[in-house]
């Protein structure tokens, strides 16, 4: 067949685009955008040829070993964006029951690390690597050398008196596998074997937990464990010395009570030395050279002064005991001395009822009374009589005996003379003025009372007659 010059330009061109189309389709097809880590580095992104995730990697001259490990797998086919994770194999060194298992891999995860190696954990083992206990399902950091440690757990029977706990720990010592099993130990628990003793199977430990104590001193409160049985040895476990004079309830020697509450009293005393004044007497002292019913101070006086040796114990903060020990007078007192006078003087004073002659002249407060208003019922057999004898009259008058005795004679300016002849509810400077009930006149007020003559004996004279007042 022959073909026009014209028909082969148009067969030749199209046979050019043909092949152009193609090679177009192969480019696309082998080209692609990926990103590449290797060991947990941060993605790179690499531009590649193939169609494969192993492809991808010969073109960044990344080579796996047969333990090497690429995700996805080598053989996926790419896709454009693709993450390509590589992790490199490494020797692993797994240590178990003092033995030891070396392997190659690129697993990174504790649990299928041990498992490659043909081990299993299982509850209550632990997985330590480089001294630090792991969660073996939570991926490692990638490393050039991997050392695990597989502490596979023992059995252990811990005896109480209140009975007996079987526990699973890895240890390497009991006191490990104790905490591992959420047992608390505190410093007082006696542990047999210690607390240091390696971890063996099937091991038996007899567990005798400190007694529980609650220490008080004052507000202050402390709980704490002990495995002494005296007071003494609770206080010791928990740091706490008694010094000096400070005690506990109960004594340090004593039994832990019952209730495990020991009382602490923290103890001191202190000497104190304290004065007080002490007061004066009053004394007095007649002076035959001045006039009666004159007072003048002979000496003045003086406070003293006592002195006293205290010790003051206080407990907890709080006083307890205040202990006079020892008292003296470290100075005495000196009285005060008021003299009085004994002199008399017989003097007249005229008044409306004549000159009257008088050896004494004091102020007095006066009031009135009659037997209808003294107080006393109407059938009172007494009713009207007067104390030192006899009914009530004009001119007898009610005084404090004690200083005014009965039958003494007086006058007073605006009622006239006077006997004292009753008494009552008075003393001292008061005279009460008596009437008949149809004379009666009412008195309030102070007045001038004399003593007529003639003079009584001095061993009868009240020298000091002291201000009136009611009794």
């Amino acid at each position: 067949m022959k073909f026009s010059a014209s028909t082969l330009r148009l067969l030749s061109g199209a046979g050019i685009a043909l092949l152009a189309g193609a090679i177009l389709i192969a480019v696309g097809f082998f080209r692609h955008e990926v990103y590449i880590t290797v060991d947990g580095s941060e993605p790179a992104r690499h531009t590649v040829w193939g169609n494969t995730v192993s492809g991808a990697l010969r073109s960044t001259d990344v080579r796996l070993s047969p333990e090497d490990r690429a995700n996805p797998a080598p053989g996926t086919v790419l896709s454009e964006g693709m993450l390509i994770e590589v992790a490199t194999a490494a020797p692993v060194e797994i240590e178990i029951g003092g033995g030891r298992l070396n392997l190659v891999s690129a697993e990174r995860i504790p649990s299928n690390l041990i498992q490659e190696a043909g081990l299993q954990i299982f509850p209550g083992d632990e997985v330590w690597v480089d001294g630090v206990l792991v969660d073996p399902q939570v991926e490692l950091v990638a490393t050039r050398f991997l050392s695990l440690e597989l502490r596979q757990a023992n059995r252990v029977t811990l005896h109480r008196e209140t009975g007996q706990q079987v526990l699973l720990g890895a240890g390497p010592t009991l006191a490990h596998a104790l905490e591992q099993s959420g047992v608390a130990l505190y410093a007082s628990d006696v542990l047999v074997p210690g607390p240091t003793e390696y971890i063996v199977e099937n091991l038996e430990v007899d567990h005798l937990p400190g007694t529980l104590v609650e220490i008080r001193q004052g507000a202050d409160i402390l709980h704490s464990r002990t495995a002494g049985s005296t007071v003494g040895l609770a206080l010791a476990s928990a740091g706490i010395s008694l010094q000096g004079l400070d005690y506990s309830l109960p004594a340090e020697h004593e039994e832990i009570p019952d209730d495990g509450v020991i009382q602490v009293m923290r103890v001191s005393e202190e000497v104190l030395l304290e004065q007080e004044l002490v007061g004066f007497m009053t004394e007095f002292q007649a002076l035959t050279d001045v006039p009666i019913d004159t007072l003048q101070v002979v000496q003045a006086g003086e406070y003293g002064l006592q002195a006293q040796r205290i010790r003051v114990r206080v407990e907890n903060g709080e006083e307890i005991a205040r202990i006079v020990e020892d008292e003296w007078l470290v100075k005495e007192p000196v009285p005060r001395i008021e003299g009085y006078g004994t002199q008399i003087t017989i003097q007249t004073l005229d008044t409306p009822h004549g000159t009257i002659e008088y050896w004494r002249a004091v102020e007095f407060y006066a009031t009135s009374y009659s037997p209808a208003n003294s107080g006393t019922p109407l059938d009172a057999p007494w009713y009207g009589q007067v104390f030192c004898g006899g009914n009530m009259q004009n001119g007898f008058v009610g005084v404090d005996l004690d200083y005014v005795p009965c039958g003494t004679p007086l006058y007073i300016p605006g009622y006239g003379f006077a006997v004292a002849m009753d008494t009552g509810a008075i003393s001292g400077a008061w005279i009460d003025l008596g009437y008949l009930d149809k004379d009666y006149v009412p008195w309030h007020q102070f007045v001038t009372v004399y003593f007529l003559t003639p003079v009584p004996s001095a061993d009868s004279i009240a020298w000091i007659i002291p201000p009136g007042n009611a009794r």
